[in-house]
């Protein structure tokens, strides 16, 4: 929650990302950038034209500016987190929601009445590091990214049934095998080795578009919530996928979780993780390692959404 504004103006700056959700985050900001106004805020706003541009405009406004927002999905606050931690930002990193999905955004919410330094997990593979605000996933999370985004690539006009391409891209992904992951966990002192179809680690108690997937994960503490499903019948995994709706799936046997401040994953094939809604990437290209190891970072700044309506005076 944006903190009261006294008599004298307060000064925020936003970069917004106006590819996010297929171009309607442009749509968005006008109602964003009015709260702010109206709230009595300076607005010192920037639309970035690519990723380099958007980190480059992050860093820069980092070095004048207290209060920085972004306005995206997932994808663009954590590329802003990653920047700011670099340089040592100590003020607060406001979130204006408006891409496709936005699991980070009831995360958010739960930790605004209190604003306090988060954690960002921290992802090594061999030669690639990514920090991120939510979470890691190898397996079913990543081969539903990977064919959905290609599909509303070709077909945009099919965003409006994405959930329903998601469904399909689910059962066909099980049935060819695609999802599954042959991987040893270690997770702190405990140890674990077997086929799954999911594998996450979290810092958000949400994931695919608001599953209550990890619900006692957060990024205010300092571990991490594993929880991975082992492959399954095609009708048992999606019985664990709808019961996730309210976190009754952490009951089926095939469901593991634990908390560790440290993750280690040990493949047995090269695979793509997917970090807070984007498959990571390096030139380009999907990467593709055996193994992974995650660990968290605390940071010097707040995170939090904007009031609704926003005030201006104490």
């Amino acid at each position: 929650m944006l903190p009261r504004n006294s008599n004298r103006q307060k000064s925020i700056a936003v970069i917004v990302n106006p590819s996010s959700a297929g171009g309607k985050t442009l749509l968005r900001w006008p109602e964003f950038e009015q709260s702010l106004i109206t709230a009595g805020f300076s607005v010192t706003k920037h639309f970035s034209t690519s990723e380099s541009d958007f980190r480059e405009t992050v860093k820069y406004f980092s070095r004048k500016f207290k209060m920085i927002g972004v306005c995206g999905g997932d994808s663009s606050l954590t590329i802003a987190a990653e920047e700011l931690q670099e340089k040592k930002f100590r003020g607060e990193l406001v979130f204006f929601p408006a891409g496709s999905v936005n699991d980070l955004v009831l995360a958010i919410g739960a930790h605004s009445l209190k604003p306090r330094s988060i954690f960002l997990g921290n992802l090594e593979g061999p030669a690639d590091q990514k920090l991120f605000i939510g979470q890691a996933n190898w397996g079913l999370g990543v081969v539903v990214n990977r064919w959905v985004g290609k599909i509303l690539a070709a077909l945009p006009f099919l965003r409006p049934v994405t959930g329903l391409i998601g469904f399909v891209c689910i059962v066909v992904a099980h049935v060819l095998h695609r999802e599954l992951v042959e991987a040893e966990i270690i997770a702190g002192k405990s140890r674990s080795k077997d086929d799954y179809s999911i594998i996450i680690v979290s810092q958000i108690s949400h994931w695919a578009s608001g599953l209550n997937f990890c619900p006692g994960a957060s990024y205010a503490s300092p571990v991490f919530q594993v929880v991975t499903v082992k492959r399954c019948g095609l009708l048992r995994l999606m019985r664990i996928i709808l019961a996730a709706k309210n976190g009754g799936h952490l009951a089926f046997d095939e469901v593991s979780q634990s908390e560790a401040a440290t993750v280690t994953l040990h493949l047995a094939w090269p695979q793509a993780v997917q970090v807070d809604g984007d498959i990571l990437r390096a030139a380009g290209a999907e990467v593709l390692a055996t193994d992974y190891s995650l660990g968290k970072l605390k940071t010097g700044f707040t995170l939090s959404l904007p009031a609704a309506p926003l005030s201006a005076h104490p």
